[in-house]
C-alpha cells in the first residue's frame, strides 16, 4: 500500500513540482478576486483554495486537474449573503452540506449525468455567469463600493461619472492594460500576477488614496461548525443543492477539458467525492467553496503536472503565502482586483459559440438565450432546470422516431463478410466502426465517449448513412474527437456524409470532420483505405 502511494505521488517528480508552482501563480490573484466578489474576503479565497487544491487532488479522479474557487461558486455565495443580510453561518453551512450532497452523489454514481447536458445549457449558464461577474466589478473597477445585487449596480452606473476615484480608476486600468499586453506577447506569462504586484506596488510609491483588500490573517482559522438556527435549514439546503450542484458542472466539464488534452479517462464519480472532501474542509476552515477550475488545470497541465503531487505542492504554497504575505496583501488595490475579475469574466464568455450563433440551430440558440437571462436575472438552478428542459422538449418536437447508433470491430458487422473475409484478422480487430442510425443528438456524446476508452482501435470509421440531423453539441464534440483521434496517429474515416450534414459541420467550422482527404462514399473506398497500408 505504501509503496503504490509512493508510485502515485513520485512518479512524476519535476512535472509535478512544476505544476504545483505555475498552478499557485495563476491561482492567487484569482483566489482573492473570487474571495473579494463572493463577500467573503480575499482570505477565504485563499482558504478555500489551499482546502480545495489539496482533497481534491488527493481523492478526486481526473488526471491533471487542480481545484479552487471558480467564477460560478463565488456568483452563488454573494447572492446567499445578500439574501440572508451577510448570515456567515448559513453560508459555511450550505458549503458544508453542499460537500456532503457531492460526495453521496459520486458515491451513488451519479457523476456521469454530466455529460447529459446539452452545449446550449452549458453555453448561456458560462456566459451568464461571466456577465455577473462583470456586471458586479464595474463599480469597484471605478474605485466605489459595489452591491452584490446585479439589478443594484446596473441602477447605479449612471452615477459613476460623479462618484469615480480618479487614482483607482487609474490602477484599474494600468492592470488591464498590463494583463492584454503580457497576454499579446506570450499566453504562458502569469499576466494576472504580474500585473496585480506592479498596480500595488505603483498605488503604494505614489501613496494613492484608494480601497483597498485590507490585512490577511497571518495563520489559519480553527476548524469549527458553523452554528445554525434551525429555522433556516430550507435556506441552507437551497444553498447547498446550488453549491453542489454548480460546483459539480463546472468540475466535471474542467475533467473533460483535462481528458481531451491528455488523452485520458476522468473518473466522475471518485472526481465529485473528492471535490465533496475539499468544500467540507473549506466550509470548516472559513473557506470560500470550489471546483474543478479550467485555468488553473491548464497552467498545471502545461507545466508538466500530472500526478495528485502537484495539488499538494500547490496547496502548500497557498498556506506559505497566507502564513507570510498577509500584510502585504493588504496593500492591493480593490481596482485592480477588479480589473482581474473583469478579465476573467470576459475569458469565461463562450466566444466559440456567439460566433456561430447565425448558424446554429434556432432552438439551440433559444435555449441558450433563455439560460443566459435566467441565469444573469433570475438564479443559477432555475436557469440550468429550465434549459434542460427546454431543450428536451424541443428535441422531442424535432425527433419524433429516435434510433439507436451501433458500435464495435469490424468483423461483427454480417453485411460486409464479403468485402472484408480477406482482410487480416488483427487488422479486423484493430478496425472500429461508429455506426449513427437517425438523429445525432447531445446524449449521443456519451457513447461516442467509448471510443476513446478502446486501447487497440488503429482505425475508426464514422459512419453517416442513416444519420439526417447532428446538432450543436455533437458537432463540436465530434471535430474535438476526430482532431484527437488523428493527433494520436490513428486513422479516422468519414463514411457517406450527405450534403445536409456537412453543411451543418461546415458551418460550426468542423474541418476535422469534413476534410475531403478523409471522405470515402462507400463500404469499398473504406475498404480499401484500411488495406492500404500508405493511409495509416
Amino acid at each position: 500500500m505504501q509503496e503504490s502511494i509512493k508510485t502515485k505521488l513520485f512518479s512524476n517528480l519535476l512535472g509535478d513540482v512544476m505544476g504545483g508552482i505555475m498552478t499557485t501563480v495563476v491561482a492567487i490573484p484569482v483566489a482573492m478576486a473570487f474571495g473579494i466578489a463572493s463577500g467573503l474576503g480575499a482570505a477565504a479565497g485563499l482558504y478555500g483554495a489551499m482546502c480545495c487544491g489539496l482533497f481534491t487532488a488527493l481523492f478526486g479522479g481526473t488526471k491533471g486537474q487542480q481545484s479552487g474557487p471558480t467564477g460560478p461558486v463565488a456568483v452563488i455565495i454573494a447572492s446567499m449573503l445578500a439574501a440572508n443580510n451577510g448570515n456567515l453561518s448559513i453560508v459555511f453551512a450550505a458549503i458544508i452540506l453542499g460537500g456532503i450532497l457531492q460526495i453521496v452523489a459520486g458515491k451513488f454514481g451519479w457523476g456521469d449525468l454530466v455529460r447529459y447536458l446539452p452545449y446550449p445549457v452549458i453555453s448561456g449558464f458560462m456566459t451568464g455567469i461571466a456577465f455577473i461577474i462583470i456586471l458586479l466589478h464595474v463599480n469597484p473597477l471605478f474605485g466605489i463600493k459595489g452591491s452584490k445585487q446585479i439589478m443594484e449596480n446596473i441602477a447605479s452606473f449612471p452615477s459613476i461619472a460623479t462618484e469615480m476615484n480618479l487614482a483607482a480608476l487609474g490602477i484599474g486600468v494600468l492592470t488591464l492594460v498590463l494583463i492584454y499586453g503580457m497576454k499579446l506577447i506570450s499566453k504562458k506569462i502569469p499576466a494576472s500576477l504580474i500585473a496585480l504586484l506592479i498596480a500595488s506596488t505603483a498605488s503604494v510609491v505614489l501613496n494613492l488614496k484608494i480601497p483597498r483588500i485590507g490585512e490577511i490573517p497571518s495563520q489559519l482559522p480553527v476548524p469549527a461548525l458553523p452554528m445554525i438556527d434551525m429555522s433556516m435549514l430550507t435556506v441552507i439546503l437551497g444553498g447547498a443543492v446550488t453549491i453542489a450542484l454548480l460546483g459539480a458542472i463546472d468540475s466535471l466539464l474542467t475533467s473533460l477539458i483535462a481528458d481531451k488534452i491528455l488523452n485520458s479517462h476522468h473518473n466522475s464519480n471518485k472526481e465529485l467525492v473528492g471535490q465533496g472532501l475539499g468544500n467540507i474542509v473549506a466550509g470548516l476552515m472559513g473557506g470560500l467553496a470550489g471546483a474543478g477550475s479550467t485555468t488553473r488545470t491548464l497552467a498545471n497541465i502545461d507545466a508538466g503536472g500530472r500526478t495528485p503531487l502537484s495539488g499538494v505542492i500547490y496547496a502548500a504554497l497557498v498556506l506559505l503565502v497566507i502564513i507570510g504575505l498577509g500584510k502585504v496583501a493588504a496593500l492591493i488595490p480593490m481596482s485592480a482586483l477588479a480589473a482581474i475579475l473583469i478579465v476573467l469574466g470576459i475569458g469565461i464568455v463562450d466566444w466559440r459559440s456567439i460566433r456561430h450563433i447565425q448558424k446554429a440551430p434556432r432552438s439551440d440558440v433559444a435555449v441558450m438565450a433563455v439560460v443566459l437571462f435566467m441565469t444573469v436575472f433570475i438564479d443559477l438552478i432555475s436557469a440550468v432546470l429550465i434549459g434542460m428542459a427546454l431543450a428536451s422538449v424541443l428535441f422531442v418536437k424535432k425527433i419524433t422516431d429516435a434510433q439507436f447508433s451501433e458500435f464495435g470491430t469490424l468483423d461483427t458487422i454480417s453485411e460486409l463478410g464479403h468485402l472484408v473475409e480477406k482482410l487480416p484478422a488483427s487488422l479486423l480487430a484493430q478496425t472500429f466502426v461508429y455506426t449513427f442510425d437517425g438523429p445525432i443528438f447531445f446524449g449521443e456524446t456519451k457513447n461516442l465517449g467509448k471510443t476513446r476508452s478502446v486501447d487497440n482501435v488503429k482505425t475508426l470509421i464514422l459512419n453517416f448513412e442513416q444519420a439526417h440531423f447532428i446538432d450543436q453539441s455533437c458537432c463540436y464534440y465530434l471535430e474535438d474527437m476526430v482532431g484527437g483521434f488523428r493527433k494520436d496517429g490513428k486513422l479516422v474515416l468519414i463514411l457517406g456524409l450527405h450534403d445536409e450534414l456537412k453543411t451543418r459541420l461546415n458551418n460550426m467550422e468542423c474541418f476535422a470532420v469534413v476534410n475531403e482527404e478523409f471522405q470515402v462514399g462507400r463500404w469499398t473506398g473504406a475498404i480499401d483505405r484500411i488495406r492500404s497500408p500508405a493511409t495509416v
